[in-house]
């Protein structure tokens, strides 16, 4: 009876500090957006923001990119598509790929962290958390490394619903992140820019092969989605295992 009213206890401890923890950050991210006028945006707005502190500029934008992932609701096209008209293609690439890598990795620490407290608000309930687990379960590399590609999905969230899977370890998680992230901002930047390959006329010829090995690979991950998932889990581990000792 003692050891039940503890574990009571405990728990109610640990939901008060949790929630304590998410209202500091939801002030302090809320501070932080008002600060740089950033609750609601567009990719002109954006632009101008950035442009407004000169040489400082990669700095913000790097802090634009990451709180894009963690707590503004924009698409990162609309980043690294403001990026590309304001750095270049190639900064461009790199100022969103360190600010959405590092805001990535704290939803996935935050989510590990905190729990469902903090996944739940960033879904705006528990339904949604629900739905995102049991699509995922099983299969949560395979299904996960699309949904980060595909620019459709939340970032934010999933990132965060990461944290709370027992199977996606820090290594994993990285690497996850290391490749979409890097192929996401490369697809962006190269087919929705406008400049380099059109989404109409000969570009269709780029797009549409391109396309439909995507879907190829999509459908077999999906039917060899077991024994892919816990290949890749096992072969990670081991990579990172080896580097420890």
């Amino acid at each position: 009876m003692k050891e039940n009213k503890f574990n009571y206890k405990k728990m109610i401890i640990k939901i008060v500090i949790s929630l304590l923890i998410i209202g500091l950050i939801l002030l302090g991210g809320y501070l932080l957006l008002k600060h740089f006028n950033l609750l609601d945006l567009s990719q002109e707005q954006l632009q101008e923001i950035v442009s407004s502190y000169g040489a400082l500029g990669p700095i913000v934008f790097i802090f634009i990119s990451f709180l894009q992932v963690t707590f503004i609701p924009i698409p990162g096209a609309v980043t690294i598509l403001c990026g590309n008209y304001l750095f270049g293609p190639i900064l461009s690439f790199i100022y969103s790929y360190i600010g959405m890598f590092i805001g990535g990795l704290l939803a996935f620490v935050l989510g590990r962290v905190i729990g469902r407290p903090f996944v739940n608000w960033v879904a705006g309930d528990k339904e949604t958390v629900d739905y995102y687990l049991e699509k995922l379960k099983g299969k949560e590399v395979i299904v996960l490394f699309f949904m980060f590609l595909l620019p459709v999905f939340p970032d934010d969230l999933l990132c965060s619903v990461a944290g709370i899977m027992p199977t996606i370890s820090y290594p994993v998680f990285i690497i996850m992140q290391l490749i979409t992230r890097a192929t996401s901002i490369f697809g962006t930047l190269l087919f929705m820019s406008g400049e380099y390959i059109p989404l109409y006329g000969w570009g269709l010829f780029i797009i549409i092969p391109l396309g439909i090995i995507a879907i190829i690979a999509f459908i077999y991950s999906m039917k060899n989605s077991d024994k892919i998932n816990d290949k890749l889990i096992s072969t990670i581990d081991k990579i990172f295992k080896k580097k420890n000792k």
